[in-house]
């Protein structure tokens, strides 16, 4: 799958807030391809409030953005989904 591809696919990908699309809202901030994956970078650390009780609202957020992402892909790329600033994976999940 080619990167143009994986974009138009994340498109399908809506922000439960606004139903924008997290292409277009700048939330897939690059995406690269790495060998035999993709790895997918999200602007979600730089969105979250400072208040406490406003970022565990957002971690509900975020954490649709990421299971949509995984609805869109799965099975047709090798992925990886990774924060932009904090390089936090979100995806896969590893078990320690």
């Amino acid at each position: 799958m080619e990167i143009r591809e994986i974009y138009e696919e994340l498109k399908k990908v809506r922000e439960p807030i606004s139903g924008e699309d997290i292409v277009s809202l700048g939330i897939v901030s690059l995406i690269r391809k790495e060998d035999d994956k993709v790895v997918i970078f999200l602007g979600l650390a730089r969105r979250t409030p400072r208040h406490p009780f406003e970022m565990a609202l957002n971690w509900a957020v975020h954490a649709r953005i990421v299971k949509d992402i995984v609805k869109v892909l799965e099975g047709k790329v090798n992925f990886e989904i990774i924060d932009d600033m904090t390089f936090q994976r979100y995806y896969p999940i590893e078990e320690v």
